[in-house]
Formats: C-alpha cells, sequence, structure tokens
C-alpha cells in the first residue's frame, strides 16, 4: 500500500470515529407488556386462530406420581423441577359460516397474569361481536371466566354460551357449593358470574352431540364432572381442543396415569373415564387419561403423536402447541407396544 493511500484510509476511519462522537440518537419509550399472541393455521376449510389469554404457574408438585419420576421426566425436557409456567389460549374456529370460539381464559380472577383475551380479539383483528357460539370445555375459573370482561361486559355479547349439563349442573348447584371446603368455594364464582350474565343464552348440551357442523363434543370427565373436548373437522383435516385433560405435557404425554390436584375425580382421570371416539371403541380408549387399569396392565408409555394417532387425529393442540402426526407409522408403532 503506497503512503498517499494508508493517508486517505487512515483519514477516513477518523473522520468516522468523529463523527459517530458527535452523533446524538433521541431517547426511545420502554415498550412495556409484550403484544398478546395470536397465531393462525388452515384446518381443511376452516381457520382456526390461537389466542393468547395469558399464564399460569404450576408446580410438578401438584402431580400425582413419584417425586423422582416427576424430576427425570422434567430433566429429560430440560425443565426445571419447579413450578412451570403454562400458556392460557382461547381457540376460535371460523367455520365459513359461524365463529366459534373455545374456552374464554380468565378474566382478571386469577391474578393479573391473565385477562388479556380482548386484547388478543384486537391484536387478530375480530370483532367480539362477530362470536356465534362460546363452548366451554369445563366451567374452571381459567377456562369460563373471561366470558366476562374485566369490566363487566360480555365478552362475546351476541353468543350463545355453551358447556357440558354435568358440568352445569354441578357448578351452579348451591348443595354442591356448600359441600365444598371454604377454600374451594371461590371456584364457583366464575360459574355463578357467566351464566347469570349471559342467562337464557346458555344453553347445555350431552357429550356427543355436534355443536355446530364440524365441531363435535367428546365427553372427558374427570377433571370436572362435565369435561368436554371438541373434535374439529373440516374435509380430511381434524384437530382436537383437549381443554385440561392434560396439564404438564412432558409428564403427562409420557405418563399418562399421573393426575394432578386440579383433577376432581383421580379414578376416572387416572384411567377410568369415559372419553373415546366412536368409531375407535374397539381399538382402546381415545384419550388418555382413559387408558388401562394400571393394576392389571402395565400403562403405555405413548407419546403425544402416538396417542392422538389412535384417534386419527391429525393435529393435537395442548395450550397451543401444535404436533404433527404420521398416522400410519405411529399406529404400527402403537400396536407393537401393546
Amino acid at each position: 500500500m503506497n503512503r498517499s493511500r494508508r493517508r486517505f484510509l487512515l483519514g477516513g476511519i477518523a473522520a468516522g470515529l468523529s463523527l459517530a462522537e458527535r452523533t446524538v440518537f433521541a431517547k426511545a419509550p420502554m415498550a412495556g407488556i409484550q403484544v398478546s399472541s395470536v397465531h393462525r393455521m388452515k384446518l381443511g376449510n376452516f381457520e382456526v386462530t390461537t389466542l393468547l389469554d395469558g399464564y399460569v404457574d404450576s408446580d410438578p408438585k401438584l402431580m400425582a406420581a413419584d417425586p423422582e419420576l416427576i424430576a427425570t421426566l422434567l430433566e429429560a425436557a430440560h425443565l426445571p423441577n419447579g413450578p412451570i409456567r403454562l400458556s392460557v389460549n382461547a381457540f376460535l374456529i371460523n367455520t365459513g359460516e359461524k365463529l366459534v370460539l373455545i374456552d374464554s381464559g380468565a378474566a382478571k380472577l386469577m391474578g393479573p397474569n391473565l385477562g388479556r383475551l380482548p386484547e388478543s380479539f384486537a391484536t387478530a383483528g375480530v370483532d367480539r361481536a362477530q362470536v356465534d357460539e362460546v363452548l366451554i370445555t369445563h366451567m374452571h375459573g381459567d377456562h369460563i371466566g373471561g366470558v366476562v370482561t374485566s369490566q363487566g361486559n360480555l365478552l362475546c355479547p351476541n353468543a350463545q354460551l355453551r358447556m357440558a349439563k354435568a358440568d352445569y349442573d354441578f357448578w351452579t348447584s348451591a348443595e354442591n357449593e356448600a359441600k365444598e371446603k371454604p377454600e374451594r368455594k371461590l371456584r364457583f364464582v366464575a360459574s355463578k358470574r357467566a351464566v347469570g350474565a349471559y342467562g337464557d343464552r346458555v344453553k347445555p348440551f350431552n357429550p356427543g352431540e355436534e355443536i355446530v357442523p364440524g365441531i363435535r363434543s367428546i365427553a372427558a370427565v374427570g377433571h370436572t364432572p362435565g369435561h368436554t373436548c371438541y373434535m374439529i373437522q373440516s374435509s380430511n383435516a381434524r384437530m382436537l381442543a383437549i381443554g385440561d385433560l392434560l396439564h404438564i405435557r412432558p409428564v403427562q404425554f409420557s405418563r399418562p396415569e399421573v393426575t394432578i390436584a386440579y383433577d376432581s375425580d383421580q379414578a376416572d382421570c387416572f384411567g377410568y373415564g369415559s372419553a373415546r371416539e366412536p368409531d375407535h371403541r374397539r381399538r382402546a380408549p381415545a384419550l388418555p387419561r382413559a387408558w388401562l387399569r394400571a393394576e392389571k396392565r402395565r400403562v403405555l408409555r405413548i407419546r403425544s403423536s402416538a396417542l392422538a394417532a389412535l384417534l386419527g387425529v391429525r393435529w393435537v393442540w395442548e395450550f397451543g402447541i401444535r404436533v404433527r402426526l404420521d398416522r400410519r407409522e405411529r399406529l404400527k408403532n402403537a400396536a407393537t407396544s401393546r
């Protein structure tokens, strides 16, 4: 390099440094809260949108299983053996004819980390007044509490409110509320608030009914007396909305016999439940918590995709997480593991 080129380059660098020293950027305000999550996917001719309401922290110690087993499964999933953060979501299904919301979050009934569903609707660009049906998987506060907003307004002012009759009968019963321990009576608050607000638009159903074309209810009792899953089908694509059938995925997908303190009926959740797909009754109970009598047969260690493959479900959504299934291969693996 000759001397003139070196002098030119050094001069340019010095000028750049001098300019950088004098440049002052305007202060930007902190953005604040994270934008609520919205995720869309096509399901056949339907459109499914996940709407985030917030999150809860669930302690693995609430699970009815050997602590060492739980610690091992959490470690394998690279999770701490401590409170696990779970997202609380609702699912909006546009069938082309109907706009259907499954679950509604908690409003602010369970603390400041929930209650963002109205903001998620706005982020998604959906008018809440257009929702035709609100389907509830079960009447716990983080699933039905959000049908009435924190301001006391109806979340979906033109919608019918639907849930299984068994859940409706239990959670609206003054007799059942009176029998509960004082610390558990709060569980009835959200249900009474929702039912009172929607009045004659509350329409209980019997599981097995098709609620709207393409969305059918499936009994999955145990977590609550009328806990319900919803099978959504368009063309040859299907999705199962499972509610609180499972809570801590790395543990309960691997060991479906493990229950949690939130479950109302531990026996049903352990393996005596009635949840199943009619077309597959001869093959096996369709949902994991209704799988086998553990005292008579070895509990199968079935992972999420193999489990759902027995249903013939293409997509399983658990707290907004999507798992792709290879049905033929998983059926083969499940059959050989018996």
